[in-house]
C-alpha cells in the first residue's frame, strides 16, 4: 500500500508512527461507526506512538433540523470524546465555546506557537488563550477538504517544550487530507439518520435505513392512534398572512410533538394541520401504551392552553384542536407509488381513528377516546 505520509527527509520512528495511523484511518477509520470514535482512535495512536497531544478536536459542518455542526474533542488527561452542539439560530457555526472555528475562509491550515499567555496574538483569540491557559506550545489546525466540497477541519494541541516539530506538523498536515475519505463516509451516515428520522420519524427512519425500502413491505402491529386536527385552521389561513400561518402551525405541531415524544410514541405524519401518532403496544403493553397516549394527550392540551394565552396577550386568536385515541391492529410499512413510498399506517383502524377525531367537532369535545 503507498504510505499518503511518506517524508523521505523525515526520521523513521516519526515516519512509521504516522505510517501506521494513515493505515489506520484508511483500512478501519469507519469500523467504529461514529466520529468520536475516528477521533479516539487516530489520537489514541499518535499519543501511544510518542506525539504528545494535548488535547485534538474535529469540527464537523452537519446537515440536520436543530445542530448546525459540532465540535468533537479528544483530551489526553480523560481519553475521552465529548461532543458539543452548534445549533442553529444561535451564534455562527464556529463563533462559540473553544477553538470551535480553527480556520478563516479557504486557509488550509493555521499554526500558534507560543509558551506565552499573554502574547497580544492570544490574548486576542479567546481559544488560544484557553489553550495557552491549559499549558499548550503548539496549536495546528487543517482543513478537511472532502469529495463532497465539504470543508470540516481538525486540530491538534500538544504542551511539550517547543511544540511540534517541523516534520510532525507535515505529517500532521498529511494524516488531515487522509482523514477526509473515513470522515465524509460518517457523517454521510449521520445525516441518513437525520434525515430519515427528521422526515420518516425515528422507528419508521431506522427500518428505512435497514432496508426495508420496497413497495408492499411490512407488518402487521398492534397500536394506540392517535388523530388529530387544528380547529379553524382553513378559516385562519385564509385570513393571516402566510408567514403567519405557517409560524402558527409550527407553534402547535410543536406542542402536540414534544409530548408525543416524550412518552415515547413516534408521529408518522402531518396531515395539513391534523397529525397521524402511533403508540406501539408491543413495546409498552396495552395499560402502559394507552396510558401514555392519555398522557401525552393530557400534556399537549397544556402547552396548547399555554399558546392560546400568550396569543391572546398578543392581541393574536387562539387555536384549539380536537384529537381521538384509538386502539387496534394497523398495517404498517411501505404504501405508495413504485418510485415514491411513504411509509405510514393504514387499515380500518386508521380509517376509525379519523371518523372519531371528526366527532370530537359535532359533540364539540376535544377529546374522544374508544373503549
Amino acid at each position: 500500500m503507498a504510505d499518503p505520509t511518506a517524508d523521505p527527509t523525515a526520521d523513521p520512528t516519526a515516519s512509521a508512527a504516522f505510517a501506521d495511523a494513515a493505515d489506520w484511518l484508511m483500512l478501519n477509520g469507519t469500523r467504529g461507526g461514529s466520529i468520536p470514535a475516528l477521533l479516539a482512535g487516530i489520537s489514541e495512536r499518535l499519543a501511544a506512538a510518542g506525539l504528545p497531544l494535548l488535547r485534538s478536536s474535529l469540527h464537523v459542518h452537519t446537515l440536520h433540523p436543530l445542530v448546525a455542526g459540532s465540535e468533537f474533542e479528544w483530551r489526553r488527561a480523560t481519553g475521552q470524546v465529548i461532543e458539543i452542539p452548534q445549533f442553529h439560530g444561535g451564534l455562527p457555526f464556529g463563533a462559540g465555546r473553544g477553538p470551535v472555528q480553527p480556520l478563516d475562509g479557504d486557509a488550509d491550515r493555521r499554526r500558534w506557537r507560543s509558551c506565552d499567555p499573554t502574547a497580544a496574538d492570544v490574548a486576542a483569540d479567546p481559544s488560544l488563550a484557553a489553550l495557552a491557559a491549559e499549558g499548550a506550545t503548539d496549536y495546528l489546525a487543517c482543513a478537511v477538504a472532502c469529495g463532497d466540497g465539504e470543508r470540516h477541519a481538525i486540530t491538534w494541541a500538544t504542551d511539550r517544550d517547543g511544540g511540534l516539530t517541523d516534520r510532525e506538523v507535515a505529517g500532521l498536515a498529511r494524516l488531515a487530507r487522509v482523514l477526509a475519505a473515513p470522515l465524509e463516509t460518517l457523517v454521510t451516515r449521520q445525516t441518513a439518520v437525520a434525515l430519515m428520522e427528521t422526515y420518516l420519524g425515528k422507528r419508521s427512519g431506522a427500518r428505512v435505513l435497514a432496508g426495508e425500502i420496497q413497495r408492499g413491505s411490512g407488518e402487521t402491529i398492534n397500536a394506540v392512534l392517535w388523530y388529530s386536527d387544528m380547529r379553524g385552521f382553513t378559516e385562519l389561513s385564509e385570513r393571516l398572512p402566510g408567514d403567519a400561518v405557517i409560524a402558527l402551525l409550527n407553534a402547535h405541531v410543536e406542542r402536540l410533538a414534544g409530548p408525543i415524544k416524550a412518552f415515547r410514541g413516534e408521529v408518522l405524519k402531518f396531515i395539513g394541520d391534523g397529525l397521524l401518532a402511533i403508540f406501539p403496544i408491543a413495546e409498552a403493553g396495552p395499560a402502559r401504551a394507552c396510558a401514555a397516549a392519555l398522557n401525552a394527550v393530557r400534556a399537549a392540551r397544556a402547552g396548547m392552553a399555554a399558546l392560546a394565552g400568550e396569543r391572546q396577550a398578543a392581541g393574536l386568536p387562539a387555536v384549539e384542536f380536537g384529537v381521538a385515541l384509538h386502539l387496534g391492529d394497523v398495517i404498517y410499512g411501505n404504501i405508495g407509488a413504485p418510485d415514491r413510498l411513504d411509509f405510514t399506517v393504514i387499515g380500518p383502524t386508521v380509517n376509525y381513528a379519523s371518523r372519531m377525531e371528526q366527532m370530537c367537532k359535532t359533540l364539540s369535545k376535544p377529546v374522544l377516546a374508544s373503549a
